[in-house]
């Protein structure tokens, strides 16, 4: 098949332009005339030379493609809308996404910050694992196979997956189906597909993601397959906290790697310790060691004589698998008597008692200033306006306690300082307004006034500080 600009593909599907192209196949930008919409629309790319026969188990193939992805409904997976034929050969109609592969993210901005790999690998794992629920390896997870778009990572191209309990025997010749760079070891020689598969090729994509090259290199086809399947990885130079998870998920075991269910856990804890202010020394917090989860590792840079300072080079994975850092070496667990630091609220403060706490905070420290301070004169208000100074400080209270914001420290104090000022001139001006006086208690010369605001938002500054549930994690 040779589509063109402007074919019509199914009597429905009219290709607009080429936007990618790989070893069995080329994706083309379509136009659904029926529905509107744009679509991707697959075109295979059959070798030259195939003997019918040949031709007919590439088709094959292609259709089972169709009928494994479609089989799939998740936020992760690239949606297949429709099958159909063109000169003889078949299509694969899927949702277009508009959005660069993470093998281009990569390539136009480089390897990509702890944090953000460990979000995307999250989200691939949560994708492989409703795949593996429905007896579906992918088995060319790859860079390449990645895309993004928003909030959504989206994996697709399962144009070699298979059911994981298929009978047929198709891919399992002899030839090599997918990227050797991103296949397992056990693929490589020709053993039948299974999830760890996709386990190590997630390892080999996160991998290159973090440190913007593929694990494993070799100068011809064969020596990249060599290292694949009796060489370790590169050491890693960026992969940080990720860099033990790597290293198990890339053991040349099947059986030695984490489970998706333990990758997952291992993924999310990263990106939340990696989040946290302060914890970008923590190493992977959640490993499995007889079946309980450990707190986060701290890796320090030297602690004297003692497994850590072994003579492994810096970046190099463990062996043996998934296993407890501190037994193997990369870590040990933070003393607990180590001096506390200042770290991000706990999961467990509860926002709604955290502005309640600050509301009585701010009400009582306006009463305070308004009060003791000589040139104020807030506890001297006429009776008749009590009710009325009661509510505006209520609400000027209330105002400073309700915010949760993500800012650095230093700009919420600048904030906090500022809106003092805005809340009170704008007090004064409805009172102005209102009895034709300022009656605010609150002095009446400027450096009278600055002193006050700056005391007032320095005040629920420090509340916002240092109130559980106060501060919302970035």
């Amino acid at each position: 098949m040779a589509a063109v600009n402007g074919a019509v593909v199914g009597g429905r599907y009219q290709l607009v332009e080429l936007i990618g192209q790989g070893g069995m196949g080329r994706v083309w930008r379509g136009w659904d005339t029926t529905l509107g919409r744009d679509v991707a629309v697959k075109e295979v790319l059959l070798p030259q030379g195939v003997t019918e026969a040949e031709r007919e188990q590439l088709v094959q193939r292609v259709l089972r493609e169709a009928r494994a992805a479609a089989r799939l409904n998740h936020p992760g997976i690239i949606t297949v809308h429709d099958v159909a034929e063109y000169e003889g050969a078949p299509v694969i109609v899927m949702e277009f996404v508009d959005g660069e592969s993470l093998a281009a993210a990569v390539a136009r901005g480089g390897a990509l910050p702890v944090a953000r790999v460990a979000e995307l690998g999250a989200a691939m794992v949560k994708a492989l694992r409703q795949a593996h629920a429905a007896g579906i390896v992918h088995r060319d997870l790859k860079p390449d196979n990645v895309l993004l778009m928003g909030e959504r990572v989206i994996l697709t191209d399962f144009g070699i997956a298979h059911m994981a309990d298929a009978t047929t025997a198709l891919t399992r010749t002899g030839a090599v189906i997918g990227t050797p760079a991103y296949m397992a070891p056990e693929q490589l020689e020709g053993r039948p597909a299974a999830p760890a598969n996709d386990l190590w090729a997630l390892g080999a994509t996160l991998y290159s993601a973090v440190e913007g090259e593929a694990p494993f290199t070799g100068d011809t086809f064969g020596a990249l397959c060599v290292a694949v399947v009796t060489k370790e990885p590169r050491p890693a130079v960026r992969a940080g906290a990720l860099a033990p998870l790597l290293g198990a998920l890339l053991a040349k075991d099947p059986a030695a790697r984490p489970s998706a269910e333990q990758a997952l856990a291992a993924l999310e804890a990263v990106a939340r310790a990696e989040a946290a202010p302060g914890f970008g020394a923590f190493g992977p917090p959640p490993v499995m060691s007889g079946g309980v989860p450990l707190g986060p590792v701290r890796i320090p840079p030297q602690v004297g004589p003692g497994p850590l300072a072994s003579a492994r080079p810096s970046g190099e994975f463990p062996h043996g698998g998934w296993q407890d850092p501190v037994a193997a070496g990369w870590g040990s667990p933070i003393a607990e008597t180590a001096a506390p630091a200042p770290v991000p609220e706990r999961s467990s403060a509860n926002p709604a008692v955290a502005v309640l706490v600050r509301f009585i905070g701010c009400l009582a420290l306006i009463w305070v200033v308004g009060s003791v301070l000589p040139w104020n004169y807030l506890d001297h208000v006429v009776r008749g306006f009590t009710p009325l100074a009661l509510a505006i400080t209520g609400a000027l209270a209330l105002a400073n306690a309700v915010p949760r914001p993500r800012w650095h420290p230093v700009v919420v104090w600048v904030a906090a300082v500022v809106a003092d000022f805005g809340l009170w001139y704008l007090t004064a001006t409805l009172l102005e307004f209102k009895f034709g006086g300022w009656f605010t208690g609150f002095g009446e010369l400027p450096w009278q006034i600055a002193v006050n605001m700056l005391l007032l938002g320095t005040g629920s500054w420090l509340l916002w500080m240092f109130v559980p549930g106060s501060r919302r994690r970035p």
